[in-house]
């Protein structure tokens, strides 16, 4: 089918679907402007799934798993407390496809090594199942099972079983997370990237062993909730080139009519690579894709999608990352920045329910320093980028409009882009800002119920130096969130001047300064 035009999408959303899409366009500009429309809700409530972590179960137990003492290094569970509710996808990506849930479980000294990764040695799953489930208790954490569609021979990682045996396996795996996992949602994802990588099934193979699994797992659980993959790029056939090339929306329509019982889909994207063979792809070009998605699922359902960013992250900016140190960038500041700015495009966004950020730890991309740096597991920068958002806690997303400069010369064409956020009573204020920028940076921020108002303005963020580029491989950081508060007076138009740090990641919340009687300050 055809992409439908910009000018219909705004028509769907703005009058056919309700909730309205934020303005996630940033608008070239001589200067910096936050304007904040406090009519227009995007979102009711900003949902804490946003922030989530996708888990390699093998780096994870190499990397952040105590093997002698048989638990997670309790510095790492403190650390990821700062994220209450955070989804944790497991067993993880391409590992999830031939992953032996049986063989997770139990004493772990009786465990059999299994080889869930190519080209890798097998070893026993010490952080199986149940230490995963214990795991989201320590932390709070939401549930996200990815099921095993593939096959069922823990060292042959691409031989298929029949469908009906990998069904069973799954259906007696849901049996066992019935007990295990209560009070949330139980979701799971219909296999990884099936649809390409080593594997490169059609719609109709995925929608035939999903429809296998889905059954035997609603026999057993009938309040288990899937997510099915979808993508939103042409795929070249690489194995047998002569299959040519498959279409997103061909792929969707298909599966949508397979599994009309599912609502929820999930995207990856990796973006602002620095890669040098022509292969790095801009935040914009995924958030274009996004749009398309989006507009197609309308178009063969005819109403909104729930959409789970089951991996994201910066794109790794070579194909041998551990022979130099590119690796660095997925989560060095520069990553955070990225990273950041697609938080904020998302969080404006209210057909994305989840986002997953690509990992805990998982090769290259790493939350805590295992092998990139200091090698001491100390929370990366992408680490604090993350916290710095989620210290601001304010629900509701407000639409919102950025005119930036791009002095940094970033790719997708700004240094800032922000989002507002507001309380119930509308008695604060709340902004998430990236800048890219290697400058600190004047904006103008005009939210009209503050007019005149004298106001408290806390900030917490990240940022570079002055003058340096945030993927400088000798920049320094400070390794915490720093929070600073001042005071200022919004306008008569309600506009009030902030100042964003150099190369940052910030939230801002912003309230007016209260008398003793309780009664906020006005100035005429």
């Amino acid at each position: 089918m055809k992409r439908i035009s910009v000018l219909f999408l705004m028509m769907l959303s703005g009058q056919l679907f309700g909730q309205p899409e934020g303005d996630i366009k940033v608008t070239p500009a001589r200067s910096i402007q936050i304007e904040i429309d406090s009519k227009s809700i995007v979102r009711e409530q900003l949902p804490s799934e946003l922030f989530g972590f996708n888990i390699n179960y093998m780096s994870f137990q190499n990397q952040l798993w105590d093997k002698k003492k048989n638990q997670v290094y309790p510095a790492i569970v403190d650390h990821l407390k700062y994220f209450p509710s955070a989804i944790y996808r497991y067993p993880g990506g391409l590992v999830a496809n031939s992953f032996s849930w049986e063989q997770s479980v139990g004493l772990a000294a009786r465990r059999p090594k299994q080889n869930t990764i190519f080209k890798s040695p097998p070893q026993e799953a010490l952080f199986g199942l149940d230490e995963y489930v214990q795991f989201l208790d320590q932390v709070d954490g939401r549930f996200l099972y990815v099921l095993n569609l593939v096959g069922n021979n823990p060292l042959q990682p691409l031989q298929e079983s029949a469908e009906q045996e990998v069904a069973d396996k799954n259906k007696e795996l849901a049996r066992y997370l019935a007990e295990k996992v209560k009070g949330q949602p139980r979701y799971y994802q219909l296999g990884n990237e099936l649809d390409r990588s080593k594997y490169e099934w059609d719609a109709d193979k995925y929608v035939a062993r999903s429809r296998k699994t889905i059954d035997a797992i609603h026999s057993v659980d009938k309040d288990a909730r899937y997510i099915a993959f979808l993508r939103d790029f042409i795929w070249k056939y690489k194995k047998d080139k002569a299959r040519g090339k498959s279409a997103p929306d061909a792929y969707m329509k298909t599966v949508m009519k397979g599994l009309p019982e599912v609502t929820d889909y999930s995207l990856h994207h990796y973006y602002n690579g620095k890669r040098t063979d022509g292969r790095s792809r801009s935040l914009a070009f995924w958030l274009k894709l996004l749009g398309e998605s989006i507009q197609d699922y309308r178009a063969i359902r005819g109403q909104d999608p729930n959409i789970w960013i089951t991996e994201h992250a910066r794109q790794m900016s070579s194909d041998k990352p551990t022979k130099d140190l590119t690796s660095q960038f997925v989560s060095n500041l520069g990553g955070a920045l990225s990273t950041a700015d697609y938080m904020i495009a998302i969080a404006q966004i209210p057909q994305i329910k989840g986002a997953v950020w690509h990992g805990l730890n998982a090769g290259p991309w790493q939350l805590f320093d295992y092998s990139v740096r200091y090698k001491d597991l100390r929370p990366r920068p992408i680490y604090y980028g993350l916290r710095a958002l989620r210290e601001m806690d304010l629900p509701i997303v407000m639409t919102t409009h950025t005119s930036s400069t791009n002095v940094s010369g970033y790719p997708s064409g700004y240094d800032v882009r922000a989002v507002a956020f507001r309380d119930k009573q509308a008695d604060q204020l709340g902004l998430w800002v990236v800048n890219h920028s290697s400058r600190p940076q004047k904006a103008m921020v005009r939210y009209q119920p503050f007019a005149s108002k004298d106001v408290v303005v806390e900030r917490f963020y990240i940022a570079g130096q002055e003058g340096k580029d945030a993927d400088d491989l000798n920049l320094e950081l400070n390794e915490n969130v720093i929070t600073d508060k001042t005071s200022a007076t919004h306008s008569k138009d309600g506009t009030v001047e902030i100042v964003i740090p150099p190369a940052s990641v910030s939230s801002y919340v912003i309230q007016p300064q209260k008398t003793k009687s309780g009664m906020s300050t006005t100035k005429e």
